[in-house]
């Protein structure tokens, strides 16, 4: 046996060899080139324009120092012990969300041309902080209800909320005596409260800091409408009980026949600014009304789709006039939403719904979709007699209503039951879903990834959202970087962003979403952002001739994006440190 002395200068011989040899750094270079060519944005990057791999490198160069920049983010060396100003690049979106603004990645986010959105829910584009001035107006017919009487702070704590537009002359009740009752049916004692009434008597030791210029019981109302920093909702039902009170508060808010006009605008005014060319939104029509600003009408789902069209073809005639109709050239399309907890009889309602509105509205109504909490019944597979009859029908019909469910939008992938063969990735791909809404888990199933490749089935990612339902902890511990390198084709989206930002007058939801997988994931690219982009264009639902006019504005747009992106960020990024 060799002794230690002979062993040792056989180390240093053979270390010697290896330096003096080029295998290993030639294997490893073709490693790394191999993978760069096979990368799920290598064909963006082909494509990039000497201005756009400019950009790349100012992007680059930014990213990795805020990443270390203890100014922006306050990181302490890692063998320190973090104290409570200690932000975390990429760490929990609402805890950095004040340091994230102070970002020039997110300042070249907001920038960025975003092709479409896909993945919206009705009545999220918009916070609430902008729908309160409007339900001041309504003095005799802007109604609240709660779930208890209001007597303690405990009371206010507990108590769940919600909006209604009725006529002026229905019983008046208060939330604040002992005496109230939430369930009363009589129309003698209903339980509704003037809201007019309730923001006059709201306690006057109810006082709140920082109110954003809301009244005391406009900001308590606020804050059980949003997902924030400081709510209790740090398990995932407890984020969904919060989400689901939120959306219910919020029906209330938005759908009424005045704010429902207003806001179709005020939302492609939103999209606008965040960059954004064209949307598929999701209502909720599960219910088949909404109110007349008095109360005394009912407007059905043919008025709502008309007011929808009206006010889109108000803002195309603005946007043309100021010569700026490239910015949202195509308007909006509908993805008819109902819930996946009804029963089947009323699903057929559904179904019979959507098809009554695509054939009333062809251009406008473009896809399907079962919403709600994954973890709870029922699964998508529940109504497969149902969604295959609706198939076969929209064929004979020759109409197309593609589904869109969401599917895999959580993390024990069992549709609501115990079985997870019941998971609704796999009747997503059994019913020829044209895209999925987020598939969270697909990364579970290898064969049903290639089945959704081939098939061509595009993932709505909503990284927020999957993190502020606790899904994940932050940015870097979603799937996204995985989904993209099994890979499919994924676009990015902000799903419920009123509701997921906190108290904010900020319509750039999107920006955030791009900033987010930027800052998430060190491979992410500018190369990347624009493939993301270009994705949400090729997987909406617009026409052939409407797609070849989109990706020409978009690429049009995108160099300006890169040209600016150098003009404005470049000498800032010279003067940063260089990069190991």
């Amino acid at each position: 046996m060799p002794d230690v002395e002979a062993a040792r200068d056989l180390l240093v011989e053979n270390i010697k060899l290896a330096e003096d040899s080029i295998d290993y750094r030639g294997n490893r270079g073709e490693l790394l080139s191999a993978e760069r060519g096979c990368a799920w944005d290598a064909n963006a990057k082909s494509r990039a324009s000497r201005a756009e791999l400019q950009a790349q490198d100012v992007v680059f160069k930014i990213r990795e120092n805020e990443r270390i920049d203890p100014t922006l983010f306050g990181n302490l060396p890692s063998e320190a012990v973090p104290d409570p100003r200690t932000r975390d690049m990429g760490g929990r979106f609402l805890v950095n969300k004040s340091a994230i603004e102070r970002s020039k990645i997110l300042g070249i986010a907001k920038g960025m041309p975003k092709g479409s959105h896909l993945h919206l829910h009705f009545n999220s584009e918009i916070p609430p902080e902008m729908l309160f001035p409007h339900a001041r107006n309504l003095h005799e017919t802007m109604f609240i209800r709660t779930t208890k009487p209001l007597c303690t702070r405990a009371d206010f704590d507990d108590a769940e909320m919600v909006f209604n537009v009725l006529p002026k002359e229905t019983y008046k009740a208060d939330c604040f005596s002992a005496m109230y009752n939430p369930d009363a049916k009589d129309k003698n004692n209903s339980p509704w409260m003037l809201w007019t009434d309730f923001r006059n008597y709201f306690p006057a030791d109810m006082v709140f800091e920082n109110t954003e210029g809301l009244e005391n019981a406009e900001y308590w109302a606020q804050n059980k409408m949003i997902i924030a920093a400081d709510n209790g909702w740090q398990t995932h039902n407890g984020a969904w009980a919060c989400f689901n009170q939120g959306t219910r508060a919020f029906k209330g808010l938005l759908n009424y026949e005045g704010v429902y006009r207003w806001y179709i605008g005020h939302a492609i005014d939103s999209m606008i600014k965040d960059k954004v060319m064209f949307a598929e939104l999701r209502p909720m029509l599960l219910d088949k009304t909404i109110p007349s600003d008095d109360g005394t009408r009912q407007l059905d789902h043919k008025d709502q789709m008309n007011i929808i069209c009206e006010e889109v073809q108000n803002k195309h005639k603005e946007l043309e006039k100021a010569g700026d109709l490239d910015k949202f050239p195509f308007g909006v399309k509908i993805i008819y939403c109902t819930p996946r907890s009804i029963p089947k009889q009323r699903m057929q309602i559904e179904l019979q719904d959507c098809i009554k509105l695509k054939l009333q509205f062809p251009d406008l109504i473009c896809g399907f979709d079962l919403v709600g909490a994954e973890d709870r019944p029922n699964h998508v597979g529940f109504y497969a007699d149902l969604l295959v009859g609706f198939t076969k029908t929209c064929k004979t019909l020759g109409i197309s209503i593609p589904f869109m469910f969401h599917a895999g939008e959580t993390l024990l992938d069992t549709g609501g039951s115990s079985n997870p063969d019941n998971s609704n990735l796999y009747d997503a791909l059994l019913l020829n879903a044209k895209r999925i809404g987020h598939g969270y888990s697909l990364l579970k199933h290898p064969m049903l990834v290639e089945r959704y490749k081939k098939q061509n089935i595009c993932l709505e990612l909503c990284p927020i959202s999957n993190e502020l339902l606790h899904l994940c902890g932050n940015a870097r511990e979603h799937p996204f970087p995985g989904l993209l390198a099994a890979g499919l084709h994924c676009t990015l989206n902000a799903d419920n962003p009123s509701l997921f930002r906190g108290p904010t007058l900020d319509s750039s939801s999107l920006s955030h979403e791009f900033y987010q997988v930027m800052v998430g994931d060190t491979r992410m690219t500018i190369h990347g952002w624009k493939q993301l982009a270009e994705w949400s264009l090729e997987h909406s639902c617009l026409t052939e001739a409407e797609l070849k006019q989109a990706m020409e504005i978009f690429g049009r747009d995108w160099e300006v994006f890169c040209q600016w992106v150098v003009e404005t960020y470049g000498e800032y990024a010279d003067g940063l440190p260089d990069l190991q």
